[in-house]
């Protein structure tokens, strides 16, 4: 099995890789949705449709209230309240399809990924993992917050080399007003990566970026480290890796030994394309890795049959993907 550097080196190969794959699949990947793209459709269609009844009924309401006239008082009540009930109906079918859709799409992506890595891949929805994923982000310790609301969505697992899972993943933090109101804020926002490595690490070593240290949980993630009092910052010999990204680790030989030029690279080239926070975790025998990518759609896809929208709904998928995929390579060497 060739290394994903040697198939595919480049993100403009990968653009083209995935025009390729798409314009040879496309016909069949629509035909596999169609039926569930055409509800959706109409159930968006059926609830704009109620709300407009919905509007209109208590428009004459409001209207015939000035009127002293209980009959059609009564009936615009009674109309209002139907299109109530239909209006939530609607929505909820609209909300159930679009979470279906979504995983429809995604298993119709397999084969189409599969042709584009080269990698056997499977596909499973956020019921068949969530609690998994949850213990895992315990497990790497990338992500020690207390009060953390984890959305987990869908889960690639590649095979070939490093048994690899990527997985979907949305967190954000609780927090509690002095009133006694509680708020969410969106702490994290893309994909979550366990790889198992081929030995157990010597060294804990963790991966920071320098926009974690003024935020981002930052001060909670250190400071839970540094209290074992075995972790410590480490000094590599790469100044640009270095100005944007931070190590700490149990044992800084080892440590240099996992981190060589070229997985280096390959993390800051991730880094250089978001300019957003990520995280690294090598603990055992696993690679834990927390990747920014706003792209990333939470339970949604797209209705469009378009190529264009297809094509960018297959990129969040195949950018990431193939991101991992030679970060692993590099720490298998």
């Amino acid at each position: 099995m060739r290394k994903m550097k040697e198939h595919i080196p480049s993100i403009e190969v990968l653009k083209q890789k995935l025009r390729e794959v798409l314009d040879s699949n496309l016909t069949d990947f629509l035909e596999s949705t169609h039926s569930r793209r055409a509800e959706l459709i109409g159930n968006r269609r059926y609830f704009v449709l109620s709300l407009v009844f919905l509007l209109a009924a208590v428009t004459g309401l409001y209207i015939v209230s000035t009127y002293q006239s209980p009959l059609i008082n009564y009936i615009l009540i009674a109309c209002t309240a139907i299109w109530s009930i239909v209006l939530l109906l609607s929505g909820r079918s609209w909300v159930t399809n679009t979470k279906l859709l979504a995983r429809e799409m995604n298993m119709a992506m397999v084969p189409i990924l599969t042709n584009i890595f080269d990698r056997m891949l499977m596909y499973t929805n956020n019921t068949g993992h969530a609690d998994q994923t949850q213990q895992l982000l315990q497990e790497s310790k990338l992500l020690t917050v207390p009060d953390i609301v984890i959305t987990s969505d869908d889960m690639y697992s590649v095979f070939g080399g490093a048994d690899t899972t990527i997985r979907e993943l949305l967190v954000h933090k609780t927090e509690t007003a002095k009133d006694g109101k509680t708020t969410q804020s969106e702490i994290f926002k893309g994909v979550f990566v366990v790889a198992e490595l081929d030995k157990m690490q010597v060294a804990e070593t963790f991966i920071s970026t320098d926009g974690d240290r003024k935020g981002f949980a930052h001060r909670t993630f250190w400071s839970d480290l540094m209290e074992t009092g075995s972790v410590k910052e480490t000094v590599l010999e790469w100044n640009d890796f270095e100005n944007h990204l931070h190590v700490a680790t149990t044992d800084p030989t080892a440590a240099r030994e996992v981190l060589t030029p070229l997985l280096m690279q390959d993390i800051f080239d991730w880094w250089s394309e978001h300019k957003l926070n990520m995280r690294l975790a090598f603990r055992g025998n696993k690679l834990y890795m927390l990747l920014p990518d706003a792209s990333i759609r939470i339970e949604a896809s797209t209705t469009s049959t378009q190529p264009t929208a297809i094509e960018q709904y297959a990129w969040s998928l195949a950018r990431p993907i193939w991101r991992t995929l030679l970060l692993i390579d590099e720490v298998r060497k």
